[in-house]
């Protein structure tokens, strides 16, 4: 039994390098908080080549600059990863193909009757721009009449960045959503553009590789630090070697057996609840700290003490209820916290009375009841509640949590700003095949005749046939015959119309979808998907088969749906924890209370002060909750007031060596956390030190 904690330990760390191969840890930041919803829609948007454009802009407008930007692009061509670089705006050769295949089918007809003096003044119009033009005007002796038109895109030939230069495009095979494979392609990327100077280069997956490095080195630094202060005030605050290392391997048990639970439960686990786990180790050691310093080690017999016991179960229970919450990141946290707890309070309380641990040295302190009133602190904190409420507004903005990579959000808005490339919206439509796709695409064709996407090079086969339909039934021989009577009348050559409308009763609905069209249609979950570009001030009415993909406007969505469901969480918390503090203390409630209010005002007071309330903010006020309950349990009523206010003096150090140092993170989620549970353990020590 002496050596239990050690071997619990071992067998943990063993269970940990055994699957740690298989343990996978996420720092992509954004989709841990997305609504399932919002994920199915950004991943098919994905699938649909949304992600995966790299624009590259040199600066400059002369043709040396454009040369420059021509050998980067053949640089890039050699990059595996790279599956297209364009330079020049231009059809492809299989595209001009196919629009020429189907340019009768696909362009717009004017099937309106025309007389025979009509075709007569077209003609001798046609004639005299001919003879009269000062430059060479294509003759269209294909459509002389012009009774097909279709808009063939920008006349453009190159794409420029407004007031820096000329901008390559960029296209790439892989996942542009892992890392693992993003990294590489970002390391090959910008080792070419480092031999170039001017040159700037922006892609979605940039923010992936740079904020997933930075939030892991972000985090490994977190713990670390935190690591080092926990021991050492381990070390300081114990003085007993014995206690200290067994300490240290209870508090190892319990965030692997957390990561081995975590990782049962989740697919991967998020780089945020890992930072967290090592904080929240330091709740637990408030279990340790009451033992130690009420001398209950040398009990020789498992320990249950009614406060630690409901302190622990209040801070557990309050987990365990937001273990269900349908957020991931934070039912992810709970459980990763519970599990944590769990293992820690069974060791501390089972284990550590086996190993002949040295009893503190008592210290000769008179023991008194606490002068301060729990009516005024309540009052006072009511008060601060009452402003917060009032001045505090909340931050809809996800993105505001990531780390801010003010480079690439400065490249972006250049971008965006420079080729007006938030002057459409991507709509993504659905159908329950190829042909119902079509055909739903055609149908907001009608109310957006903007609209850009498959639709406009690939017909259903009822708009196809009723098209076939309308040039059987126009009276094209008609119109050929004039054509050639008037003809030669007017001044042209004979026959130089012979080849005017031919095809037209030969048509076939054959259409094949090519990749060159950019445009594509996929398959997922037994519906078929494909996307539309249409103006931005375009009124778009969402539907069953009709969503607008707006990155900004789901984050929004989803942050307030949190919110009401943190909200509602937290009130359930509340409720619990109210009714643990009643059966303890009755119509003596106000006592431990105000060991929950006063640090709860404190904090959103803090926020209202300085700033917006942030969905993190919200879940960090939960697991202040948690912890200011124990010490409100642990101080009412209790006979030994120096013990117990030393050792919960120790365990305030401890969360906040454990918690404090997430202040100096770069991550806005973590330094969240920080300055709630920071604010949150000042007002404690307050408490502790107006009552003594």
């Amino acid at each position: 039994m002496k050596y239990l904690n050690f071997i619990i330990f071992t067998i943990l760390l063993g269970l940990y390098l055994v699957f740690s191969s298989q343990i996978k840890f996420s720092t992509n930041f954004l989709e841990i908080f997305l609504s399932q919803k919002s994920i199915s829609l950004f991943e098919r948007a994905k699938k649909l080549g949304l992600s995966d454009e790299i624009l590259v802009a040199k600066k400059g407008f002369e043709q040396k600059d454009l040369d420059e930007l021509k050998k980067i692009a053949d640089e890039l061509k050699k990059i595996p990863q790279i599956t297209k670089v364009e330079v020049r705006k231009s059809i492809p050769d299989k595209l001009k193909q196919y629009m020429k295949n189907h340019y009768l089918l696909l362009s717009r007809f004017d099937n309106k009757a025309l007389s025979d003096k009509e075709i007569k003044n077209r003609l001798k119009q046609i004639y005299d721009e001919q003879h009269n033009a000062f430059s060479f005007t294509p003759l269209n002796s294909y459509d002389p009449l012009e009774l097909f038109s279709m808009e063939m895109g920008s006349s453009k030939r190159y794409t420029k960045l407004k007031n820096f230069g000329y901008v390559l495009r960029a296209r790439t095979s892989i996942d542009t959503a892992n890392a693992s494979q993003a990294r590489p392609l970002y390391k090959n990327l910008n080792n070419i553009l480092e031999k170039h100077s001017d040159v700037i280069a922006i892609a979605p997956f940039f923010y992936l590789v740079e904020n997933s490095a930075y939030i892991k080195s972000d985090a490994q630094t977190i713990m670390l630090i935190s690591s080092v202060l926990l021991l050492l005030l381990y070390f300081f605050i114990l003085k007993n070697h014995k206690l200290f290392l067994n300490t240290i391997f209870a508090i190892g048990s319990s965030v692997l057996s957390a990561i081995l639970v975590t990782w049962l439960v989740y697919d991967s686990i998020s780089i945020l609840s890992l930072v967290f786990g090592i904080s929240i180790t330091t709740i637990s050691i408030d279990y340790m700290f009451h033992y130690y310093f009420h001398r209950k080690f040398s009990a020789k017999k498992p320990l249950f003490e009614k406060k630690v016991f409901l302190g622990f179960l209040t801070t557990f229970g309050v987990f365990v209820i937001f273990g269900f919450i349908d957020v991931e990141l934070f039912s992810q946290l709970a459980v990763f916290s519970a599990v944590s707890l769990s293992v820690a309070y069974a060791l501390f309380s089972f284990t550590f009375v086996y190993l002949d641990i040295t009893e503190p040295k008592k210290e000769k302190v008179v023991n008194s009841k606490s002068e301060l009133n729990p009516l005024h602190v309540v009052i006072v904190s009511l008060s601060m509640l009452l402003y917060a409420y009032v001045n505090l507004e909340f931050d809809t903005n996800l993105k505001n949590l990531d780390y801010q990579n003010t480079k690439l959000i400065k490249l972006t808005k250049k971008f965006n700003n420079g080729l007006e490339k938030k002057s459409f919206q991507t709509v993504l439509l659905n159908g329950t095949t190829k042909e119902n796709l079509l055909e739903q695409y055609e149908s907001f064709l009608l109310k957006h005749p903007t609209a850009l996407g498959i639709g406009n090079f690939v017909l259903s086969k009822k708009k196809c046939q009723k098209r076939v339909d309308e040039l059987k039934e126009f009276d094209f021989k008609h119109i050929k015959n004039m054509i050639s009577q008037y003809e030669k009348e007017i001044g042209f050559k004979d026959g130089t119309f012979k080849n005017a409308y031919r095809g037209t009763d030969k048509q076939k609905c054959n259409f094949n979808i090519i990749k060159e069209m950019e445009f594509k249609i996929i398959e997922d979950g037994g519906k078929f998907y494909t996307i539309a570009l249409v103006d931005k001030n375009e009124v778009i009415k969402e539907g069953l088969h009709v969503e607008v993909v707006n990155l900004a406007k789901s984050l929004t969505n989803d942050t307030n749906k949190m919110k009401k469901t943190l909200s509602r969480y937290m009130a359930i918390s509340l409720v619990f924890i109210l009714s643990v503090l009643f059966i303890l203390s009755g119509k003596e409630m106000l006592y431990p209370l105000m060991y929950l209010l006063f640090p709860l005002s404190c904090t959103l007071f803090a926020i209202a002060l300085f700033g917006k309330i942030n969905i993190m903010h919200l879940f960090a006020l939960v697991i202040l909750l948690a912890i200011s309950i124990d010490y409100g349990i642990y101080m009412y009523k209790t006979n030994t007031v120096s013990e117990t206010k030393k050792a919960i003096r120790y365990a305030l150090l401890s969360t906040f060596a454990g918690f404090g140092v997430l202040i100096f993170s770069g991550t806005v989620a973590l330094y969240s956390i920080g300055f709630v549970i920071s604010i949150g353990i000042s007002a404690i020590f307050l408490l502790l030190y107006a009552s003594l």
